[in-house]
């Protein structure tokens, strides 16, 4: 089909395009007002004991203390597989969720392997509201402290060797994530016209179907007033 025949079947079936551009444009402006989401990324910081020997807990590194990181953030999340990704730093708005949690040990060996080499916890959090998100973060870090005391009084261990946890700092703002207006509205036309196009070319193809012959006479290729042939 031709440009020009498409104009044609556009104004032949101008109730479509109507309808088309109505809902396109209702759409895009319900598209466009959307506020966003808000997110935040909270890191946990597992730390070991201070002593005479070691004093500064933030530079002692422990595969145990790594462990019990995960073993913490799987008390929380339940028994289920965790997903792997590429990278550590995928988000959960990048994933395209607008609402709910994640915490996970941060695993840098790829999709292929397994390497937990840091003792913090990543705490991704999204929701509609701001009120939401900072509801849900309080909750969810008083649920790592408590399951952190939890597991450890139950092991037996004495108050002054636990392990502790803390915020990182920095680590607890939420940001507003919004999209592009512009860009909402015009990937939205796009596929309006798309969309709209595409069902006048269906109808125009069936009404050809049709009427084969009726078609051919307006079109001009037999003339309807000719003889046929003896």
């Amino acid at each position: 089909m031709t440009l020009w025949e498409l104009l044609r079947a556009c104004l032949r079936f101008w109730p479509v395009v109507l309808i088309g551009a109505v809902c396109t444009a209702a759409v895009g402006l319900l598209a466009a007002a959307n506020d966003g989401v808000y997110f935040t990324r909270t890191e946990v910081v597992f730390l070991a004991p201070t002593s005479s020997l070691y004093p500064n807990a933030l530079e002692t590194q422990s595969e145990d203390i790594i462990d019990t990181a995960g073993v913490v953030a799987k008390r929380i999340t339940g028994p289920g597989q965790v997903t792997k990704f590429a990278s550590p730093d995928v988000t959960l708005v990048g994933l395209g969720v607008r609402d709910g949690w994640s915490l996970r040990l941060p695993d840098t060996g790829g999709q292929w392997a397994a390497n937990f080499a840091t003792q913090r916890l990543i705490l991704d959090i999204v929701g509609p509201t701001h009120e939401e998100v900072r509801a849900r973060q309080d909750e969810l870090l008083n649920r790592i402290f408590d399951e952190l005391h939890s597991l450890q009084r139950d092991a037996g261990v004495d108050p002054v060797n636990e392990i502790v946890a803390t915020t990182a700092p920095q680590t607890t703002v939420i940001y507003q994530v919004e999209g592009s207006a512009l860009r909402v509205i015009g990937m939205t036309a796009v596929l309006g016209v798309a969309a709209t196009a595409t069902v006048v070319v269906f109808l125009e193809f069936r009404r050809r179907q049709r009427s084969p012959a009726a078609f051919t006479r307006r079109e001009g290729l037999v003339d309807a007033t000719s003889e046929p042939a003896r």
